[in-house]
């Protein structure tokens, strides 16, 4: 079975300048103390035993650099990209790539992102609760993105 968790808790700001170029404040920021599932018994273990929210609250991903963009991007054209950064989980910094689907039209921008990582990347520790509840080493986080250009 695949579990699914789900949070709307999640702020912050990608800002490139007209060539395309990230500018330093890019970053996003997800309350990891939000996320859920359809089983509140699964949740309550990950925030306390695995993910450990009351240490470490939050996801951070901040942006250094997007690849596959040469300029501006184009209005009406679905484009990949790969948003590429420093994600901190757990206490931990690594680098990572997002693999990204964006679409600009006029002045909004909507798409998909995606990265897979292990847990031990992260120092977390693979969740096993008897035969309940145990989770693959791999994780796949996805985001939605609705963006507006700013005035």
């Amino acid at each position: 079975n695949e579990a699914v968790g789900e949070t709307s808790a999640f702020v912050g700001q990608i800002l490139l300048d007209a060539d395309g170029a990230t500018l330093p404040c890019s970053r996003f920021d997800v309350d990891l103390r939000t996320l859920t599932s359809d089983e509140s018994r699964r949740d309550n273990f990950l925030y306390n035993n695995t993910l450990e929210t009351g240490q470490f609250p939050l996801a951070t991903f901040i942006l250094t650099g997007v690849e596959g963009l040469e300029g501006p991007l184009p209005d009406g054209e679905k484009m990949a990209l790969t948003l590429v950064g420093n994600l901190t989980i757990h206490g931990v910094e690594k680098s990572v790539a997002w693999d990204a689907i964006v679409t600009r039209d006029g002045d909004a921008l909507t798409g998909t992102a995606s990265l897979q990582f292990a847990m031990a990347d992260f120092n977390i520790e693979e969740p096993v609760v008897g035969p309940v509840l145990s989770v693959g080493e791999t994780i796949q986080l996805e985001v939605e993105i609705a963006a507006q250009r700013a005035a």
